[in-house]
């Protein structure tokens, strides 16, 4: 797949997530935490913090997608070394008792990453 295609894929997305995480944090928080008011304040808090750097990563994406293909195989693999921890993460989240989350919440995660993986491996010309 052509890097620059796959740069834009995901960066769309998480700018995308960056604008729907404050958007639905309210809704989100219920469907996914079994936890009390305090904590759901926090976790909205968090997703309002956490929605700046998804914007900043899918601008960065976004305006590096015309880079030389070596270097956008750089951006790519710098993604999914990245993406190691966030998905530890994600396995914490689906067997904690404090969550309802299960794969299907990270489906655009794992969607990014799919498609990162398969462009460091075959990429082409742009």
């Amino acid at each position: 797949m052509k890097t620059k295609l796959t740069l834009t894929i995901i960066g769309i997305i998480m700018i995308l997530q960056s604008i729907l995480y404050p958007l639905l944090a309210d809704m989100s928080i219920d469907m996914m935490f079994n936890v009390g008011e305090e904590a759901k304040k926090v976790l909205i808090l968090f997703q309002y913090a956490i929605s700046s750097i998804f914007f900043m990563i899918g601008l960065i994406l976004l305006f590096l997608r015309d880079v030389e293909k070596k270097y956008a195989k750089r951006i790519l693999l710098a993604f999914l070394i990245a993406y190691i921890p966030g998905f530890i993460g994600f396995y914490n989240l689906a067997t904690s008792s404090l969550t309802n989350a299960g794969i299907a919440d990270f489906t655009p995660d794992i969607i990014m990453v799919a498609l990162a993986l398969f462009t460091y491996i075959k990429p082409k010309d742009n």
